[in-house]
Order: structure tokens, then C-alpha cells, then sequence
């Protein structure tokens, strides 16, 4: 039995309206010309007009019921409707209906036209049609969360409970939803584009949770070599999401190899399966770069645009929805709502160029307009007439300087990161920026920024660390170049994840924002590098590569020479397969002197050569052709190495069952059985089982085909009509007067 907490009072009138339509089979007319009406949907049946008033009242006491029905008594016998018909999301007694009868003396009011909580339910069960289309009621249910939960999404339990009851009561239902399921239901993958801020993740994880309810398994991932991993069972359904999948703040160049490479082909697998659905997300213009790089991004093959949907434009009624949904549920104190509700300011924030719904949910949330530090009116006007100042003020004005060293570390860092490494990230900031704390200080500054920041700035959950908001990275992005952050910053770098998030950092630099003497700071950084590495020899070698292509100094040599030196007694692992295709091509490329990539590449092909040869039979067909190419094309060119790269096929061949069954249609199977082909005819691999153990599997998935009959039905919006007018918008914000009333009672 649903409460309708979840839903907005625009929401549950929605609900009343579409139920009523369901149960009468009359078709209502939406009425909202003004607070004072006592409309909300009205309808003709025989002589004379009948009104409809949905009352959302789920914890407000029994009297604050009665007296705006009282009231409504009053504007009602004034319109002389012949019939009235009233419903609450409160729960209802004989006795209260028998009350309200009695309160509205002046209405045609019947007890059978009373629909209380249980009423409603009764309804809902009556019409699922309606329960399906309203899915804010039933997302959010326990049901439906402890099957999210034990489906693993994100790997983490109560935070995402948590996060899905605040996603849910806010978010509007617009077509973007009903349009992101058709390409999914028609292609099997999504790519949500747009601009920062307009909604693209907020979307993604209401069809994360739509499919949840349907049954699917789900998974996030944070690189496109797990979604293989995991989409292997062909026999359950599965949905992957991956979120930003091109970066947030630059399109490196190894991961736009790592898309190249691995993209297409799962594009292909989900297009050949009806068991696996992939949505991601990404901001337009790093999309756009993605497919001015890559061939294969951009080739016809892939079809790239069949499966994009470009999000970010919202009607005014949409836009109205937002706000009224994001305010009624926000952390607001009374007075910052009655603020924002005086002298129409709210058509102001409705009608304004830059709006765009993560504006909408940082302006809406007390934490944020507390740290903002300005009457409220006037942090919404600043912020939307130039939303470049949304952390600008906070940060140089109210953040203590060691919050800002924390923004710093959590900017220096993976999207989410342990408290642990965040803390070691956060004193090296407090060296760049000259804070001057003792030893004994530190722990106890930093526990004090994590208080200071959490919910407004950063989110904490499960000993790790996130920005609560992606427009808080946006903004660092300038103010380490408008402060001149950067040399100070590389002089204390440690972690490769630090460097490495600095190196893409540095390298989406403007030519007008590098600092002069930068090359300085990156040279004294790979020098320390040599007795303090920041990660595995392979990592750090690529950066010192990359380091010397930039910036061509001699003295960047010696680190070079010392990490070639540390390969020698590496054992490269195969979940490190993708970096070494990366290192063949980036040595090929590099502008090192000669003797220096020789001798890279000679103990860096011996290393891969172990790898493939004694575990080239856990690495995917893709990698292994790759990798084997690459040895053969880049390598050194000696017998050990080919023979390495033959034994490696060998080894592939002798367990391919198991890489069969991971295979997920006859498609794919096509393609799978070409590319062996290939690669046993390139090295001098034959075998007569192959042929024969691909044509069992290919007759089990014709099977698995003949019976695959998977499939999704859309939800539709609810909303109202695309132009709302300004006495209609006014109208359903007195809601938000009357919940302050009705709280106050």
C-alpha cells in the first residue's frame, strides 16, 4: 500500500487525475486559471459540470484537512458544479469522511465521491495500467529497492538506497524517458548527451532503476573492459551503466584508445542480444572530439548517432515541474522558500536563459545556500545570470583555506576515493598551497574540512569521497589556473593518480593558461619519480614517455633509462594488456632518441612476451590479436618473441570453450570465428577441433535465439501540456503555501 510520499502535490494530482479518467472512462480537463478556483480537473457527464480537488495532505493532522475543506466549501458554492468529487493522500476513517461531508455543506459532495489513501489503492489495484505509468510511486518502494540492492547496483547498499529516495521525489517524468527506453528497446545501447548540468546522469539512473524493477540485472562500471566481463551469462537479462564514459574533464589519449578499441565491438555484442542493455553518459563536446579521433567511433559500422540522444531542453511546464518538485522537497528553511515564492520570483527562475535542473537542485539545497552566504534571492539571481559564479563566491569567501586544500585533494583523485588516500592527497595540498600546520595538526584539519564540506561540497559514503556536485570540478578546473595552483601542486604530487589526473589536467590547458616554468615542476616530479614511484613500472614509464613528447628535455632521460631498468623485473598482469597495446604504439610514436626506445622496446617485449605466453589463454580475443600484432609489428623482432606470441594462440585455442561460452550470438559468433581464423593463419596455428567446437556453440545459440522473447514496455509521461501559462504556474505553486500551512498547524 503506497503512502504517496514520494509524490509532489503536482505529481499526485496527476495520479488523481489519471486514476478517476481510468475508473470513469470520462476524460478530464486539467483547470488551473488561479489559487482561488477549488479546480483542478473538471469534467462534463450529463447536465451540468463536475470538479475534481486533490488534497496531498500525508502527515498533516486531521484538522489542517477540515479546514481547507472548509474553505473550498466557500469558492465551490460559487461555481455551482452538479458534481464534486474529492481525494487526499491522507488516510481516511468513516467517521473523518462523515466529517468532511459535514464541512461542505454548500458542495455536492458524496461519500462515495471521498477517495481517501486506501481508496486510491484500491484504485491503483484496479488500473495497473496506472500504477506502471506512475513509477515515482513504486521506485522508491521496499520491494523494488531490496531487488536494486540485490542486484548490486553500484556495489553499494545503503547508499544507494539513499540516494534513489532523494532522486525520486524530485525527478519530473518528461519524454526523454519514454524516448531513452524506445533506443534501448530498438538497439540495446544508449548514449545520453548533453551538456554539463542538464539532467544526463539524473536520466540515467531512473532507467537504471526502471529495468531494476523489470527484472534486470545491474551493473556499474567504470571502464568498458568490465562491461565484457560481466555481460558473458546470455541467459539473464542485464543492463550496464557506465557514467562519463569519455572522463569530465579531457578526452586523454589512452582512454580514447581504450574506447577505439573496446567500444565498437561490445556495441556490436549488445546490438546482437537482447539480454544486455548499455546506457551511458557524456557531455556533447567530449563526444564530439571522441568521434573527430577515432575512425571507428565515427564509421557507419557503428552507427554512432542511431543510439545517441542529445538531452537538455525542457518545455515550461517541464521547467515549472523541476522547480516546484525541487522546492517542495528541498531542505529550505521557511522563510528561503517564502522568499523564492514572493512577487512571482519563482517565473523568474522558471523563465530564465540559463536554466538547467543541476542549478535547480544546488539552489534548492539548504547546505549549499548556507555556504553561498547570501540572502537567497540574491544567490539565485547571481548564480543564474552568470553561473560561472556558483562555486566562486563559496570557495574564495566561505571555504577555510584547509576545505579548499581538501577540494584540491579530491580534484587531484579518482571521481570517488577512499578517506584514507584522500588524506595523505589532502596534506600534500596543504604543502602546495603554504598552509602551515604541524604534523600533529593534519589529521585533526582534515577531519574538520570533511565536516565542513560534507553535503554542500562533498558527498561521503562508505569511507569514500565524492564532489556532491560535477559543476565543483568544473569550476576548480579555472581557479587552479586563475591562482596559479599548478607548479606548487606537481612539486608535491606522489600517487599516479595524482600525476595522472594532473598530467590530463595540464594537458587541456589553453596554451594562454600553462604557467611558465611548468616544464620545471613535471622534470623535478620524474626525477622523484626514481625513488618514489607513483605507480607500477608500466604506469609510470607511459607518463615519463608522454612527459618527454611534451616537453623534449634531455633531462627527463635519466627517469626514463631508470623505469626501462624496473621493467626488467616486472611481471606484467593481464588485466594490463590494454596498456601494453597502448606502450607498443606510444614507443613507436615517441620522440625519444633511438637507443633509448630500442631499449625499451627490447625488455618491454620480453615482459609482454612472458605475459601472453603463460596467460595469453585468460586474455580476450581482441587483446590477444592485438597484443600479438603489436609484439610482432613493434617488438623486437627476435625468434623468442614470435614464438611467444604462437604460444600464446596455442594457449588461447586449448581452453577456447570457455571463450566460447562467453560468445552471446550467432553475430558476434560470425565475427569471433573470422578474427581467429585470421590470427591462427598469421601466426601458423592450425587446429581441425576449432572449427568443429564453434559449430557446437553456434547450434546452442540459434537455440538460446529460438526462445529469447525479452522485452520492455515504455512508460509515458505524465506531464501537463508543454505551455503553461502564468496564472497555471502560479496556481500549482500555492501548493507550496499551503504545505508551510499545513506544517504549521
Amino acid at each position: 500500500m503506497y503512502d504517496f510520499r514520494t509524490l509532489s502535490p503536482l505529481d499526485f494530482e496527476l495520479l488523481v487525475r489519471d486514476l478517476l479518467q481510468a475508473e470513469t472512462g470520462i476524460r478530464f480537463e486539467s483547470f488551473g486559471p488561479g489559487r482561488d478556483s477549488g479546480i483542478d480537473f473538471r469534467f462534463s457527464n450529463g447536465p451540468g459540470n463536475a470538479v475534481v480537488q486533490a488534497k496531498h495532505y500525508i502527515d498533516s493532522p486531521a484538522d489542517a484537512l477540515m479546514r481547507a475543506v472548509r474553505a473550498e466549501d466557500i469558492k465551490v458554492e460559487k461555481l455551482k458544479p452538479a458534481r464534486y468529487l474529492l481525494a487526499t493522500s491522507a488516510s481516511l476513517s468513516p467517521s473523518l469522511k462523515k466529517k468532511l461531508l459535514e464541512a461542505m455543506p454548500h458542495t455536492p459532495l458524496r461519500a462515495e465521491d471521498i477517495f481517501g489513501r486506501a481508496d486510491l489503492n484500491n484504485l491503483l489495484g484496479r488500473h495497473p495500467e496506472i500504477e506502471r505509468k506512475h513509477f515515482k510511486l513504486w521506485l522508491a518502494s521496499t520491494p523494488v529497492l531490496e531487488r536494486i540492492l540485490h542486484s548490486g547496483v553500484y556495489n553499494r547498499t545503503e547508499t544507494e538506497m539513499e540516494l534513489i529516495k532523494a532522486v525520486v521525489p524530485k525527478f519530473v517524468h518528461n519524454e526523454s524517458v519514454s524516448r531513452s527506453e524506445k533506443i534501448l528497446a530498438d538497439q540495446g545501447a544508449l548514449i545520453i548527451a548533453g551538456e554539463p548540468g542538464v539532467g544526463k546522469s539524473t536520466l540515467a539512473r531512473m532507467l537504471v532503476w526502471l529495468h531494476a524493477e523489470q527484472g534486470w540485472l545491474i551493473s556499474v562500471i567504470d571502464e568498458i573492459k568490465e562491461a565484457f566481463d560481466i555481460s558473458t551469462a546470455v541467459d539473464e537479462k542485464r543492463l550496464i551503466f557506465f557514467d562519463d564514459f569519455l572522463g569530465q574533464v579531457r578526452l586523454s589519449d589512452d582512454l580514447i584508445r581504450a574506447v577505439d578499441q573496446r567500444l565498437p565491438p561490445f556495441i556490436e555484442r549488445v546490438k546482437a542480444s537482447k539480454n544486455i542493455r548499455f546506457v551511458l553518459t557524456t557531455r556533447d563536446y567530449i563526444l564530439h572530439q571522441a568521434q573527430a579521433q577515432s575512425s571507428r567511433l565515427s564509421s557507419h559500422r557503428i552507427g554512432l548517432s542511431e543510439f545517441v540522444l542529445n538531452v537538455g531542453y525542457y518545455t515550461r511546464a517541464i521547467r515549472s515541474q523541476i522547480l516546484f518538485n525541487h522546492l517542495y522537497f528541498s531542505t529550505l528553511s521557511r522563510d528561503e522558500r517564502s522568499a523564492i515564492l514572493a512577487d512571482d520570483f519563482f517565473l523568474e527562475i522558471i523563465d530564465h536563459s540559463n536554466f538547467n535542473p543541476r542549478l535547480i537542485d544546488l539552489l534548492t539545497t539548504g547546505d549549499y545556500v548556507s555556504l553561498a552566504g547570501l540572502p537567497i534571492r540574491q544567490t539565485i539571481k547571481a548564480v543564474l545570470d552568470n553561473p560561472k559564479e556558483l562555486w566562486e563566491k563559496p570557495y574564495r569567501s566561505h571555504i577555510s583555506p584547509e576545505g579548499r586544500a581538501l577540494m584540491l585533494a579530491q580534484f587531484f583523485n579518482d571521481e570517488r576515493v577512499l578517506i584514507d588516500f584522500l588524506e595523505s592527497s589532502f596534506c600534500r595540498m596543504v604543502q602546495a598551497l603554504g598552509l602551515q600546520f604541524s604534523n600533529s595538526e593534519l589529521p585533526v584539519r582534515f577531519r574538520a574540512a570533511l565536516r565542513e564540506l560534507e553535503g554542500s561540497v562533498l558527498a561521503i559514503r562508505n569511507r569514500s569521497v565524492a564532489f556532491s556536485n560535477p559543476g565543483v570540478r568544473d569550476y576548480l578546473q579555472r581557479a587552479i589556473v586563475e591562482d596559479k595552483l599548478l607548479i606548487p601542486i606537481v612539486d608535491v604530487l606522489v600517487r599516479y593518480k595524482e600525476i595522472e589526473q594532473a598530467w590530463v589536467y595540464f594537458c587541456s590547458l589553453t596554451a594562454a593558461s600553462i604557467p611558465p616554468g611548468v616544464e620545471g615542476a613535471w622534470t623535478r616530479l620524474a626525477q622523484r619519480m626514481m625513488s618514489e614511484a607513483g605507480g607500477a613500472p608500466l604506469q609510470d614509464l607511459s607518463l615519463l614517455i608522454d612527459f618527454y613528447d611534451r616537453f623534449k628535455n634531455s633531462e627527463l632521460i635519466e627517469p626514463i633509462k631508470f623505469m626501462i631498468s624496473s621493467m626488467k623485473d616486472y611481471e606484467i598482469e593481464t588485466d594490463e594488456v590494454g596498456q601494453c597495446n597502448a606502450m607498443f604504439e606510444k614507443m613507436a610514436l615517441s620522440l625519444l632518441p633511438l637507443e633509448v626506445v630500442e631499449e625499451a622496446i627490447m625488455v618491454f617485449s620480453s615482459r609482454v612476451g612472458d605475459m601472453i605466453r603463460y596467460n595469453g589463454h585468460w586474455i580476450e580475443l581482441d587483446d590477444l590479436s592485438r597484443v600479438a600484432r603489436n609484439l610482432r609489428s613493434y617488438g623486437d623482432d627476435s625468434d623468442e618473441t614470435i614464438d611467444a606470441a604462437r604460444e600464446a594462440v596455442e594457449g588461447y585455442i586449448a581452453d577456447l570453450d570457455d571463450a566460447l561460452s562467453q560468445v552471446s550470438s550467432t553475430d558476434e559468433l560470425r565475427q569471433y570465428e573470422r578474427d581467429l581464423g585470421s590470427l591462427m593463419k598469421e601466426f601458423g596455428v592450425t587446429d581441425r577441433t576449432v572449427e568443429e567446437r564453434i559449430d557446437i556453440r553456434r547450434d546452442e545459440l540459434l537455440e538460446e535465439e529460438a526462445r529469447d522473447s525479452s522485452s520492455f514496455e515504455p512508460t509515458r509521461p505524465t506531464n501537463l501540456p508543454g505551455h503553461v501559462s502564468d496564472d497555471e504556474i502560479r496556481s500549482m505553486f500555492a501548493e507550496i503555501d499551503n504545505k508551510k500551512d499545513a506544517a504549521s498547524s
